[in-house]
């Protein structure tokens, strides 16, 4: 069982803002390694990378960076 207090409100905008900017940042390097277009559905998948890791980074807050470091590591 977690035993660890739930976050405030301050708490769960900084996670939305660092998992925002880190799957905006991951999936826009991704993206334009492959191809490069200045069309809708290159930023559409950016941002809805950039809004999902915000998402998760906010329900599960460090577990989820470790999850990605884990996933890396074993890669």
């Amino acid at each position: 069982m977690d035993d660890s207090p739930k976050p405030d409100g301050f708490e769960k905008c900084l996670r939305f803002g660092c998992g925002t900017l880190f799957g905006g940042a991951v999936m826009f390097l991704a993206i334009s390694r492959v191809f490069f277009s200045t069309g809708g559905v290159f930023w559409f998948l950016t941002g809805l990378s950039a809004l999902v890791c915000g998402l998760l980074a906010i329900r599960y807050g460090d577990g989820f960076y470790r999850g990605i470091l884990d996933f890396f590591q074993r890669w």
